[in-house]
This record gives structure tokens, sequence and C-alpha cells, in this order.
């Protein structure tokens, strides 16, 4: 996945071991499952997705996240883009719970 902010050393200046990086959500789980890596995921994650070996562990203090619709300036005009966009506006925010 993305590692492009990722902290390269600890506060106290100790560097910060890489490990592999998964190409697809999928990927990263399977890496997760051989012990190769540790991840954090947000918490509907796991009404969704599960995999042997796998054991998904909220993280109580962790902060909420949000999400956005982006898109690249050069489709802001496509009619499938703009329609999409309004039906979300429309539908405005929510909160995910409990696997809705």
């Amino acid at each position: 996945m993305v590692r492009g902010d990722a902290a390269r050393h600890t506060p106290k200046g100790r560097p910060i071991r890489r490990g592999p990086a998964g190409r697809t959500f999928h990927e990263v789980l399977g890496l997760v499952a051989a012990g190769k890596i540790v991840t954090p995921l947000n918490a509907h994650v796991a009404w969704y997705y599960t995999h042997p070996g796998v054991t998904f562990v909220p993280i109580q203090d962790a902060p909420l996240t949000e999400w956005a619709l982006v898109w690249p300036t050069a489709t802001s005009n496509d009619p499938a883009v703009r329609a999409f966009t309004e039906a979300a506006h429309q539908r405005g925010c929510r909160t995910i719970t409990g696997g809705a």
C-alpha cells in the first residue's frame, strides 16, 4: 500500500525497519496472515473481510477517520463523475456502524 509519508525514525531517532508492501488489500491481508506485517485498518474492515490467520484487534483510543471522494481534475466535467458526486452529496455524511 502507500508508504509516502510514513516515518523513517521513531521520535527518539531509532530507524523504523520496513517490511514488504502489498499492492492490493488482499495482498496486505496475506502478508498479515504470513506474519510479515501488521497494519492499522478502519473498524468496518472486520465486518466485511475475513482471512485465515488474521485477527482484527480494536485500537480503543484511535481517532475516528473520515473518507472523501477524490478524482482527477481532468474528469471534473465528465457527466458520470458529476452525477455520482451529486448523488453522494445528496446522500450526505453518515457514520459507518455495525456492518451497515
